[in-house]
């Protein structure tokens, strides 16, 4: 599996700041017209706050900026919205990778209250006439995708769900045969629409749906140079999939990492470490660590409560059962107590080394 780094600014509204304020509430400006934007503040869901001949202005922008950067914009038009396009900004594709890895930082469970929210937002019930404009197919589509990579009950009945999931998700745009099946590529088609309905008319609903939009996109993009870039240093991905309880919403964070190669090329490539970092709702914190090589595989389960570890082994055999019907060899499967919590926040901290590396031009 290959990851490449997301084209952020790969469609034309990348470069689009949209005012939210009528043209007769803001300086005078003329269509064709080129002016100076300084970038005041920038918040969540691509919302920027920017000064526009000496006038403080909100606008909606996808494109990463970064406070106090001054970039020229064009006056596309000024009815029934303005918006302005960005022509030139300092903007990298090195930067914007680096934009999305800070961005990742600063909420690392977005992609959790992306599912969360994100199953309601695109309800038929909750998009009402908006759906109609949107295209139902579509809409449908987002729906289902987001259900279908809940891991539930029923995706025990799945084999391939993982594979399913990193497909669906939009981790492999270069692979993209079948957009319906792929959320990102879903998402951007629907910025599109969301954007000409703004343009057109007024549509309050269209603008509050787009911001939720641009901010998925941007959880999406971030997941994506987060794993470009662990496979490219570190021989690592990671991944984080919502758990669907009986009463709540839980998340595991799901690390792999492959064996170092020798200095042919070939060798331990074929053995693989997985560490799973399980959020339940009844049982709590549990960690798994699981070794593959070739057919073989070995796994400790570890949580803090002795009761709680003792209830899980009652189920080590069925699950024992279920990895040798899949074709594997065992060659331990235990489950342990580990009251020092920190050891388990130390190994965690160790697969996230690469965040810490933000102050160093580790892509130059």
């Amino acid at each position: 599996m290959k990851i490449l780094p997301p084209t952020i600014a790969s469609h034309k509204l990348n470069y689009l700041l949209q005012i939210q304020k009528k043209a007769a509430f803001l300086p005078p400006l003329s269509v064709g017209e080129v002016v100076e934007a300084e970038i005041m503040e920038t918040t969540r869901y691509g919302k920027t706050l920017i000064l526009l001949k000496n006038s403080r202005v909100m606008a909606d922008s996808e494109l990463p900026l970064k406070k106090g950067e001054k970039v020229a914009v064009k006056v596309e038009q000024l009815h029934p919205g303005v918006i302005l396009r960005i022509v030139h900004n300092e903007i990298s594709q090195n930067s914007r990778l680096m934009y999305c890895l800070r961005f990742y930082r600063s909420n690392p469970k977005a992609l959790f209250e992306f599912f969360i929210e994100g199953t309601g937002r695109f309800s038929p019930e909750n998009l009402g006439k908006l759906a109609a404009h949107l295209g139902k197919e579509d809409v449908k589509n987002i729906q289902n995708i987001l259900e279908s990579l809940i891991f539930s009950r029923e995706s025990l009945k799945k084999p391939f769900f993982f594979r399913d999931y990193v497909h669906k998700f939009g981790y492999l745009m270069e692979k993209v045969k079948n957009p319906s099946k792929n959320l990102k590529e879903l998402l951007i088609r629907m910025s599109g629409r969301l954007q000409s309905l703004m343009e057109n008319r007024n549509f309050p609903a269209a603008e509050k749906l787009a911001g939720f939009v641009r901010s998925s996109l941007q959880i999406i993009n971030s997941h994506q140079v987060i794993n470009y870039l662990f496979q490219e240093y570190e021989g690592k991905y990671m991944f984080q999939v919502p758990l669907l309880f009986p009463e709540n919403m839980g998340l595991a964070e799901i690390f792999v990492k492959f064996g170092d190669r020798d200095s042919k090329g070939k060798g331990r490539r074929e053995e693989k470490k997985v560490l799973f970092l399980l959020d339940m709702d009844a049982l709590g914190n549990i960690t798994v660590e699981a070794k593959i090589k070739a057919k073989k595989i070995s796994c400790v389960l570890k949580c803090k409560d002795e009761n709680i570890c003792n209830f899980i082994r009652l189920f080590l055999e069925e699950l024992g059962e279920k990895l040798t019907a899949l074709g594997y060899d065992i060659d331990y499967l235990t489950c342990v107590t580990e009251k020092d919590d920190l050891k388990i926040k130390d190994e965690y901290r160790d697969v996230q080394n690469l965040f810490s590396l933000e102050g160093v031009d580790i892509l130059a």
